[in-house]
């Protein structure tokens, strides 16, 4: 059952609401796959955190600390400006394909990849920076 951004809204704290609010002009990059909404939000930190949102299967995930509330502040902004102005959300490019591993599936590369982002992040930023460099992409790219 899909959500609509509001009923997503409703979990957020009005602390957390009243934040978001002053990040909306934060809210970068942002695409529209369907359901899934992705975005990077400018916070406190050096790189913008990255946000996705998927209403069809009502979840959310973001790559700041915040633990503590249900919603935190960058998905809540994203989900402001999907509803304000849904137009600024360009339509998400074609999904790049996962290295080539000879012999592996794709699940199973990703599934290492995977891995490897939740005990070694920086070896992940490190490979994905190499890759970006390859094929000619921009740092804000990736």
């Amino acid at each position: 059952m899909s959500a609509s951004p509001e009923e997503l809204l409703a979990h957020a704290s009005s602390k957390v609401r009243e934040r978001a609010l002053l990040l909306q002009g934060s809210v970068q990059a942002r695409t529209r796959d369907g359901n899934v909404v992705r975005a990077r939000v400018q916070g406190s930190r050096r790189a913008p955190y990255r946000v996705m949102v998927d209403l069809g299967r009502s979840t959310r995930s973001c790559s700041c600390p915040d633990d503590y509330n249900a919603i935190c502040k960058h998905v809540c902004a994203t989900l402001l400006m999907s509803q304000a102005s849904p137009e600024t959300f360009d339509p998400a490019p074609a999904p790049r394909r996962l290295p080539n591993v000879q012999g592996w599936a794709d699940a199973d590369v990703e599934h290492l990849l995977e891995r490897v982002l939740q005990n070694h992040p920086a070896v992940v930023r490190d490979w994905a920076r190499v890759v970006a460099e390859d094929e000619g992409f921009d740092e804000d790219e990736w």
